[in-house]
């Protein structure tokens, strides 16, 4: 059976942590590895190179940074497609002379709209809903949607019976400890990340649970370079 995970061993991941926090996710993730798909080295190397990329290397659950720039917001998002002014409108502006942003981007706006769109599958309602912004990424695996939230909520429930937590409800205890960790948890689980890193260690077995976390991202390549990190941490 693999040891408890150390404080010093997510040091080497998260290099900016503070090593008392460090401590406290540790002890809230050394509760039932088995239960959380976290019970070998190879495990935890892909989860935590997930985590990495979604959290910085001070490993902070913080809600989703949608600060983006009307290029972006064209590029990158299927609900802005042909919608040029609605995007130079809700996007930032920076000033080409100076280089200082003269107009933020409208943040909750842009929340609501991205992640209204039905393909999606996120289970959100129309912009004017608000859940967009409600439900947008947080956690240590940034979980986004009012569906994914409700799925997340229902496994956690199971893994941990004594919690009385409704995501759904306090959307805000994922970017916060523990909701942030057992959201991760949850949501690992949930989607078996855990049978799926045991398929290997190659870029295309981290591609393949990125693929799970994040389909559409940039970051396939800094998610494997995380992996590498994780892994030698825990080997």
């Amino acid at each position: 059976m693999t040891s408890p995970m150390t404080a010093a061993q997510l040091k080497l991941i998260f290099k900016d942590a503070d090593t008392a926090y460090l401590t406290e996710v540790a002890d809230e993730l050394n509760r039932d590895p088995a239960a959380y798909g976290l019970d070998t080295a190879q495990r935890r190397a892909h989860f935590f190179a997930q985590v990495r990329q979604e959290c910085g290397t001070e490993l902070k659950p913080v809600s989703e940074n949608l600060n983006y720039k009307p290029e972006v917001l064209l590029s990158k998002f299927s609900y802005y497609k042909g919608k040029e002014a609605e995007a130079k409108q809700d996007g930032y502006f920076r000033n080409p002379a100076t280089g200082k942003i003269e107009r933020k981007a409208a943040l909750e706006t842009i929340a609501n709209k991205i992640y209204s769109v039905p393909s999606l599958g996120l289970g959100n309602g129309n912009p004017a809903s608000g859940d967009g912004w409600r439900f947008r990424g947080r956690g240590f695996i940034q979980v986004t949607g009012r569906s994914n939230y409700t799925v997340v909520t229902q496994q956690c429930k199971k893994l941990y019976p004594a919690m009385d937590v409704d995501f759904v409800a306090n959307p805000d205890l994922l970017a916060a400890t523990p909701g942030a960790e057992r959201s991760a948890v949850g949501f690992w689980t949930l989607n078996k990340l855990h049978l799926l890193a045991d398929r290997g260690a190659t870029d295309a077995d981290v591609d393949r649970i990125t693929a799970v976390v994040n389909k559409n991202t940039d970051s396939y390549a800094d998610r494997r370079a995380n992996f590498v990190i994780a892994f030698n941490a825990f080997k």
